[in-house]
């Protein structure tokens, strides 16, 4: 898709309502999605939880009473008319945000990939799943502000504007983007959902907005577990899912298309059981890139806290992404899928946490060597 403007689109798409449920009913939560990319291996042999950072959710907010956020929920805002349009009151009617932030944080009834992290929930969404780009942007605008009262290292945008782009030109000076370079100058990750439109663009490869902005960390979806078939209401189909199957619907654009853009990394994404907001005990179920992007935003903390021990700073967010992909499984689009759309053929990369936090102790472990080299040089000389 082209435009001739330089400005962000309007209107975020309606988010889809998870599946609520009053009592867990599906034992462990995330265990399937956690144990395909390694998170509880991750945890145990490197001692992370992304415990002292903070991710901020910009969704449709979060059950604040929730027994999965007991104690870690440390501010939390509203930039929608909802709750009587109470700034301070991210309150969530839809339930998407609530089971967003437990992928990525929930630690009682649902365990979430970085369960020792902080959280905020900033509620840009409705509570009937819309909302427009201009709370994004003044939503972006306080993270900037408040990054460091915080330690908020991580920002999640499971969300987008449906269309199917393979370029970020069109958007080179818009203030949304602006605002994630900021972030991403000072280290701070923000990851957005490629999109849950494959089938709709006839299988046309691309991502949505704000997923194409090359600053961002764009993710996609696969299935973590044989689950069956499935059909959404976008129309895409399986008639049979598998671990690390490309969802039919999940926007994809690969590096031969254009690398600056590129779908950065897939995750698991469908089916993906979380917190609920029926009571402070319920837990929910969704599918989407938007539940592939908070699996991915808590990977991320936890190479965020890895690091962080080992060097007493933060990645770059560019190093961020080669730790990634260097560590990523890969998948190919089409191999193996029995879906009713067009498969690129394409070679793309599972996140895998384990294979991550190892790459940053070898290239580490390169760095010191090198510059040992060099000292020794120096010394001679």
């Amino acid at each position: 898709m082209s435009s001739e403007t330089s400005s962000y689109p309007q209107e975020i798409s309606p988010v889809e309502k998870p599946v609520q449920f009053e009592r867990p009913q599906f034992g462990a939560s995330l265990i399937q999605a956690g144990s395909l990319i390694g998170a509880p291996q991750a945890r145990n042999n490197f001692s992370v939880t992304g415990n002292g950072l903070t991710v901020a959710v910009l969704d449709t907010g979060l059950r604040t009473t929730h027994l999965d956020f007991e104690g870690r929920v440390i501010e939390q805002k509203n930039f929608t008319a909802d709750n009587g349009g109470n700034v301070d009151d991210a309150s969530d009617g839809n339930g998407h945000g609530t089971n967003v932030a437990g992928i990525i944080v929930a630690n009682r009834f649902h365990i979430g990939i970085a369960p020792g992290a902080n959280v905020i929930p900033i509620k840009v969404l409705s509570n009937s799943g819309g909302g427009s780009f201009s709370a994004i942007r003044d939503a972006l605008q306080w993270v900037i502000a408040h990054r460091s009262q915080h330690n908020i290292t991580v920002v999640c945008m499971s969300l987008g504007d449906s269309q199917n782009y393979t370029d970020d030109t069109p958007f080179s000076t818009d203030e949304i983007r602006l605002k994630i370079q900021a972030l991403r100058n000072e280290r701070v990750a923000v990851v957005v959902a490629a999109g849950n439109d494959f089938f709709v663009h006839s299988s046309q490869q691309g991502m949505s907005y704000p997923a194409i902005l090359r600053e961002s960390v764009s993710v996609g979806a696969v299935y973590d577990a044989s689950e069956g078939g499935f059909t959404y209401s976008s129309g895409a189909s399986t008639s049979e899912s598998a671990p690390d199957r490309i969802t039919p619907f999940s926007q994809r654009l690969h590096e031969t298309v254009n690398p600056i853009t590129r779908t950065e990394i897939f995750a698991p994404g469908a089916p993906i059981t979380s917190s609920g907001i029926l009571d402070d005990k319920a837990e929910s179920t969704q599918q989407g890139t938007s539940q592939a992007t908070p699996v991915t935003a808590g990977v991320i903390l936890l190479l965020q806290e890895y690091y962080l021990g080992l060097t007493g700073s933060l990645p770059s967010v560019d190093d961020l992404e080669i730790y990634l992909r260097a560590g990523g499984v890969m998948i190919n689009d089409g191999d193996d899928e029995q879906d009713n759309v067009t498969n690129t053929g394409l070679n793309f990369l599972r996140i895998d946490v384990v294979q991550a936090l190892e790459n940053i102790n070898s290239r580490l472990q390169k760095a010191m060597f090198e510059e040992q080299k060099t000292l020794q040089v120096l010394g001679k000389s």
